[in-house]
C-alpha cells in the first residue's frame, strides 16, 4: 500500500512537468561548456587541484526524462621547483546519462542528472631534466549533478551546473566535483 501511495504521489507531483514537456520547438539542445573542475592529485603529495575544461554537451529527447551526451578537455601543470620537478595532465572526460528538467514558468529550469562517466589521461612528468610520458588506462565511474537553466531570449539560455564523479580513487577521497558555466542554443 505504501508503495502504491508513494507512486501515486509521484505521479500526480509531476503531472505539471510532464505537460510541459508535450510540444516543444525541439528535442535536440546543444551546450558549449567552460567550466573549472576539482581533482584530486597524488603526486608528489596527495592535495587537490583545479583546471579549466572546455567541451560540448547534448540533449535528446522531452525536458523530464531526456538523453545526454558530454565531452570535455582540460590541461593543468604544475612546477615543484624545490623538487626540480614538473608534472603536466591531459584529460578528456565522456559522459553518457540521464537528464531531468523541471520548468518553473519560462525564465528557470532546474535540471538533474546521472550517468557513466570516462576518463583518459596522459601525464608528463619531468624531473631533473628527465621526461616519462604515462598513460593509465580509461577509467570509468558513476556521475550526479544538479543545475539550473536561465531563458535570455527564445531559444537562448544560460546554464549553470554542479556535478560530482564518484571515483573510487584514491581511497577515502572517491570524488571529483565539476562546475560549469555556458550557454545553449535550442534548435
Amino acid at each position: 500500500m505504501k508503495i502504491l501511495i508513494a507512486t501515486l504521489f509521484i505521479f500526480f507531483a509531476t503531472l505539471p512537468a510532464w505537460a510541459q514537456s508535450g510540444s516543444s520547438k525541439g528535442y535536440f539542445k546543444l551546450d558549449p561548456i567552460v567550466g573549472y573542475e576539482r581533482v584530486q592529485k597524488l603526486e608528489p603529495t596527495p592535495h587537490m587541484k583545479s583546471r579549466l575544461i572546455y567541451g560540448l554537451r547534448a540533449n535528446y529527447g522531452p525536458p523530464i526524462f531526456s538523453a545526454e551526451a558530454e565531452i570535455t578537455q582540460g590541461k593543468d601543470d604544475e612546477a615543484f621547483p624545490t623538487q626540480d620537478l614538473v608534472i603536466e595532465e591531459k584529460v578528456t572526460n565522456a559522459m553518457l546519462g540521464l537528464r531531468s528538467s523541471f520548468n518553473f514558468g519560462g525564465m528557470l529550469s532546474w535540471f538533474l542528472r546521472a550517468g557513466g562517466h570516462a576518463r583518459k589521461s596522459e601525464y608528463t612528468r619531468t624531473q631533473s631534466g628527465v621526461t616519462t610520458v604515462r598513460e593509465p588506462a580509461i577509467y570509468v565511474s558513476p556521475y550526479a549533478g544538479t543545475g539550473a537553466s536561465f531563458n535570455l531570449m527564445g531559444n537562448f539560455t544560460a546554464n549553470a551546473g554542479y556535478t560530482v564523479i564518484f571515483t573510487g580513487k584514491p581511497k577515502g577521497s572517491d570524488r571529483e566535483y565539476q562546475t560549469t558555466l555556458g550557454f545553449a542554443i535550442k534548435i
